[in-house]
């Protein structure tokens, strides 16, 4: 009789459930703007907002009007294409941009921006100098001058907080900052002083977080106070009545609108009077928030787990088209090996990319390259050839030593049907002498001979713009008529002629944002919105963060290689003496420019710098130049330390927010110096322990990324930094997950303090280290060099 009461009353509840009012539709139909909008930052008293860039081009001329708070002033050009923001007085961290489409109200979020007004001072201690100038990061390492004033040399940077690598130029020698006792490794070999600008204290901002979902409804939890949210669907504001403040979270009602959509999103972010919030993306499935990570599939970009080959050096699968350049100027090393389109297809259908977890490939370009060798311009004038296929000689062919046209369809084909991505690396920068459209327009190159007799060859920095990688690779100059379509047009051929999922984007800074700007708008007008398409665009950008992020958003590209952070990381897993807070202060920073939810690239090495393994395991030194030592000497591994700061490494880009990238051969350790010592040929047969391990551990990273929503789509905060050990929370509604490090060659047991709704868990250790939660404490014992990652469900 009980058990029959129980199962009745179960019934009731569950048809009154059911029987509840789903919530009505809010707005009119709204397909004007393609993807997320994505924030606007105002970091002057006026700024240009290219609505261009949001709104499709048939929706241009629709825009009726503009609004927003009542500290800045909207001024919408003719056209309706852009329109200039004019500040009056303190804005808010974050407001709304209004714009109007007959009835339909579209929301861009406005940030206030964070950069300061930063008087640099260099006190030479009575030493006299006729000039002094800076250069850094915070000067994208161009030099600037400073004044002397009152025996001080200044000047006052405009300049967001953080970390910033810079050098000084004393009466023309370039130098470190020799009052600063505070220097880095610069990357190269040397070291860099370091100029540190405090920020917002985030231990007084909102952290806001998913706390719990009931069918249409969500709950928002907080700390700190907050003094206005905004939760945004498809690019809509949510009216006050369906964000609800209760006691101690907020209650949202996500619109009926939602429930037509197989994937939509809610964006949210808040702030109070001591700045913004970290923000939050949450995933809906016809209207409800997603809980489980195998409705992803691949259209959900923030999923991806990207594994990047050189393909010649990847997997020969067919022998038959192998083809190196008869030379004996050219080491074997710069030469063909004969991997091939063929050679990845079989690791599709083997199921390598399976087992090791990724579901998403991005590969060396594949357009035609040179036949024979040449040689490069800076000393010693080593001779190549153009095995890594970045010296196109076409545009739209494969090159024959890789495949044919039937072969790379064939993979595209296989590696969807096997629910993988495939990106292309595509270079827009420049082309080979012999690719016959610099030969019929030799005028579409940018300038080789400078005006003060130098060549312009790599002045990354002081010719951005126009600088060759060689003299036989011109740069091609877009301000040039039918540069941008005739390149934006090779690119769209690609993508559509072989149903590619995205690029990877070579050179990104060296080429104007105005075709960025063009190459998305084409993609997103004739391939993503006919097709619902979410194409992912990836950029390579060498420079500080603030530049980085001047190709990334609604537009433009969705992210970029996080170069910045990844020198970061290298720096404290490969050595013993960088601290944990300085990889701390990096991760932050990096999310203050691209945000806590971004599809920036997190690597673990790419094909033009030395190999992480050999610095973490000290067969290659920080301070000797990574080039020339794979040309003189045999680098390998050194001490197998280094494996263990490899996987830590790998944990590291498996459980923080972005897109980790594996470079080929880092999951089994392949050790290497720079190019092309960084390109050894892929092994998969007769690995020793220390490899077998190493994949093994990169498998189970993969698995744990792709099955736990936490690592996806959830908040990140920090529990504890110092120098030798480091951890961090991660949650998505029920999914929560806790990640710690110990970097230290001794064993460490480690206590922390957990937020409450992080201890009231049970969890699971998943490589196999001795914890234990009692109250609101973690107690867990880590061996030297090692990782451990807890999950809850």
């Amino acid at each position: 009789m009980k058990r029959f009461f129980v199962v009745i009353f179960a019934l009731v509840v569950l048809g009154i459930s059911s029987c509840a009012p789903k919530p009505a539709s809010l707005f009119s139909e709204g397909n004007d703007i393609f993807g997320f909008a994505t924030p606007v930052r105002i970091e002057h008293d006026t700024t240009l907002v290219l609505l261009s860039d949001y709104f499709l081009q048939a929706s241009i001329e629709l825009i009726d009007s503009v609004s927003g708070h009542q500290t800045m002033e909207f001024m919408l050009h003719p056209g309706n294409d852009s329109l200039w923001i004019i500040t009056h007085g303190t804005i808010p961290f974050l407001s709304e941009l209004a714009v109007w489409l007959d009835d339909k109200r579209y929301c861009i979020i406005l940030e206030r921006g964070q950069k300061v007004h930063f008087p640099f001072v260099f006190d030479p201690q009575g030493v006299t100098y006729q000039s002094v100038y800076l250069r850094g990061d915070m000067t994208n390492w161009s030099q600037v001058p400073l004044t002397l004033v009152d025996g001080k040399w200044q000047r006052t940077l405009h300049i967001a907080p953080g970390n910033f690598h810079y050098q000084l130029v004393l009466d023309g020698r370039q130098t470190t900052d020799p009052t600063n006792p505070v220097q880095v490794d610069n990357n190269l070999g040397g070291v860099n002083s370091l100029l540190s600008i405090a920020g917002i204290d985030r231990a007084k901002t909102p952290h806001i977080y998913s706390k719990a979902t009931r069918r249409y409804e969500m709950e928002l939890g907080f700390d700190n106070n907050v003094s206005e949210i905004f939760v945004v669907w498809q690019n809509f504001l949510l009216p006050q009545e369906s964000v609800v403040r209760r006691d101690g979270y907020f209650s949202i009602t996500i619109p009926g609108d939602a429930r037509d959509y197989q994937r939509s999103f809610l964006t949210i972010k808040a702030f109070n009077d001591h700045g913004p919030s970290n923000d939050l993306l949450i995933p809906l499935q016809y209207g409800k928030p997603v809980l489980d990570a195998g409705l992803l599939t691949r259209i959900d970009k923030e999923a991806t787990i990207l594994y990047f080959m050189m393909i010649d050096r990847f997997n020969n699968g067919n022998p038959a088209n192998d083809q190196p350049v008869d030379d004996p100027r050219v080491d074997p090393r710069a030469n063909y090996f004969g991997g091939d389109i063929e050679g990845i297809t079989q690791k599709i259908e083997d199921g390598y990319f399976e087992r090791l977890g990724v579901n998403a490939i991005w590969f060396t370009p594949i357009t035609q390259n040179p036949l024979g060798a040449f040689v490069e311009y800076p000393a010693p004038h080593r001779t190549y050839t153009g095995y890594h296929g970045y010296w196109p000689v076409t545009l739209t062919t494969v090159d024959h030593r890789f495949g044919t046209k039937e072969s790379f369809r064939n993979m595209v084909e296989t590696a969807h049907a096997n629910n993988m991505r495939v990106l292309l690396d595509f270079v827009s920068n420049h082309v080979h002498e012999e690719n016959q459209l610099i030969i019929d327009n030799p005028h579409w190159a940018t300038q080789l001979n400078l005006p003060d007799g130098r060549k312009n060859i790599r002045l990354w920095d002081e010719h951005r713009l126009t600088t060759w990688f060689d003299t036989f690779l011109p740069s091609l100059d877009f301000t040039q008529p039918g540069v941008i379509e005739t390149m934006v047009d090779s690119a769209f051929y690609w993508l559509n002629e072989y149903n590619l999922d995205g690029f990877r984007h070579d050179a990104t800074k060296h080429i104007p944002n105005e075709f960025w700007r063009a190459l998305t708008r084409k993609i997103k007008e004739y391939h993503k919105a006919p097709n619902n398409r979410r194409i992912f665009q990836i950029g390579e950008t060498f420079g500080n963060r603030e530049l980085i992020g001047t190709f990334i958003g609604s537009g433009l590209l969705d992210g970029q290689f996080d170069f910045n952070l990844y020198f970061d990381a290298r720096t404290v897993f490969a050595t013993d003496d960088a601290p944990f807070t300085m990889l701390n202060n990096s991760l932050h920073q990096t999310f203050n420019y691209y945000g806590f939810v971004n599809l920036m690239g997190n690597i673990t090495g790419n094909h033009d710098m030395a190999r992480f393994i050999s610095l973490a395991g000290g067969a290659l030194r920080f301070d000797e130049n990574p080039i020339e030592a794979g040309w003189n000497r045999e680098v390998g591994v050194g001490d197998t330390i280094g494996y263990n700061r490899l996987a830590s490494l790998m944990a590291f880009i498996m459980t923080i927010p972005g897109v980790p990238v594996i470079y080929y051969g880092d999951e089994i350790g392949i050790p290497g110096a720079s190019d092309p010592d960084s390109r050894r040929p892929m092994r998969f047969e007769n690995l020793n322990h220390h490899e077998s391990r190493l994949k093994e551990q990169t498998s189970k990273l993969t698995r744990l990324r792709r099955e736990n929503l936490a690592f996806i789509y959830g908040d990140f905060k920090t529990l504890h930094a110092d120098a030798m050990t480091f951890a961090y929370a991660r949650s998505h509604f029920g999914n929560q997950a806790m990640v710690v490090f110990n970097k230290d060659r001794n064993p460490v047991t480690l206590t922390l303090p957990l937020p409450a709704r992080f201890a009231a868990k049970n969890y699971q250790n998943h490589f196999g280290n001795t914890f234990s939660i009692s109250g609101e404490t973690l107690t867990i014992t880590l061996p030297g060099s090692s990782f451990e990652v807890l999950t809850a469900n």
